[in-house]
């Protein structure tokens, strides 16, 4: 009989232990680091506005925020090649990032886990060992691919030690004021280093795939609106801006400048457009429309350079293969 009393006693001793260790977690543990980690307040603001009890600071340590992208960007504006997929720059770890790509969350084929599953199997292949690939998740004005970014780091905290990941959303625009087109020009805006658990972002950008593949469930916002709006949840730019205006002809070089200058003025943060744009650039290297491609490329980055905006680059991923050879 004394026997059981002790073991009950012992028993609800070790109970009380794993609950008040459970308790310690869920309110502390939880947020502690044990080595320098960037963007920490980025990241515990994520775990505290997720409300779930369960995910761990040390799993986001690969998740990259503001500060870190910033040196990132800066360090690489003169470096094509980071973002450029060729096979030599493959072949040699050159090519390191792609920050601009598409899951199933909006029209891309692949879910969130196999695009961080290729980017760490190119990182340990190609990559030498103190390098990362930096890949971003951009998905068409819907949060929920950046929120599965980290439900997937979260669930694998040690998988995806080679790669840097940013959480991301592209949005559809409209440039309503410009002096040179006679209307409103398309323009993708893409904004980088999110919490995809702010309230006001998933109240604002929350459908996903499953219900429009190009998540046009409003109409696009307004440009200015949305650079000045976004620019509060991350770092806000323009993605490909050589694609919606080749109808203004002669005057698309003016529209660039006009476009770029106005986009400068309405962020007060790093600003960036995706000079070293691949994905649709696939015609023949002779081809006289792939010269002229080249050209306009070359003069958007150059008014970039001019402006203060920081060039960036990605290949716009959307299928099962995340390198363009």
């Amino acid at each position: 009989m004394k026997n059981r009393r002790k073991h009950l006693l012992c028993l609800s001793f070790v109970f009380i232990l794993l609950l008040s260790f459970l308790d310690l977690y869920i309110y502390k543990l939880r947020f502690i680091t044990f080595r320098p980690m960037p963007d920490l307040e980025y990241k515990l603001d994520i775990i505290k506005q997720s409300e779930n009890k369960f995910y761990n600071i040390e799993s986001l340590r690969n998740l990259v925020g503001e500060t870190e992208l910033i040196e990132f960007i800066k360090e690489q504006n003169s470096n094509p090649s980071i973002y450029t997929p060729s096979i030599e720059n493959i072949e040699q770890g050159k090519y390191r990032a792609t920050l601009h790509m598409h899951t199933i969350n909006s029209d891309g084929k692949m879910t969130v886990k196999e695009v961080l599953d290729r980017a760490q199997k190119y990182a340990q292949k190609y990559i030498p060992d103190n390098g990362y690939m930096y890949i971003a998740i951009t998905d068409h004005n819907t949060v929920w691919g950046a929120k599965e970014v980290v439900q997937v780091l979260e669930r694998n905290p040690f998988k995806y030690n080679r790669i840097k990941v940013i959480p991301g959303i592209e949005i559809f625009t409209k440039y309503n004021n410009s002096e040179v087109a006679s209307h409103p020009i398309e323009i993708h805006v893409l904004t980088w280093c999110i919490n995809p658990y702010n309230p006001y972002l998933t109240n604002e950008f929350w459908k996903n795939s499953y219900e429009n593949k190009w998540n046009r469930n409003y109409p696009d916002r307004d440009f200015d609106w949305t650079i000045k709006t976004m620019s509060e949840y991350g770092i806000v730019g323009i993605a490909h801006p050589a694609r919606y205006n080749v109808w203004l002809k002669e005057k698309k070089y003016a529209y660039i400048t006009e476009m770029l200058t106005r986009y400068k003025s309405l962020t007060n943060k790093l600003a960036f457009v995706e000079g070293y744009y691949q994905s649709y650039h696939k015609l023949p290297e002779k081809d006289e429309l792939a010269l002229e491609y080249d050209e306009y490329l070359k003069y958007i980055i150059e008014e970039a350079n001019r402006l203060g905006i920081y060039n960036t680059g990605s290949v716009d991923a959307h299928h099962h293969s995340i390198f363009y050879q």
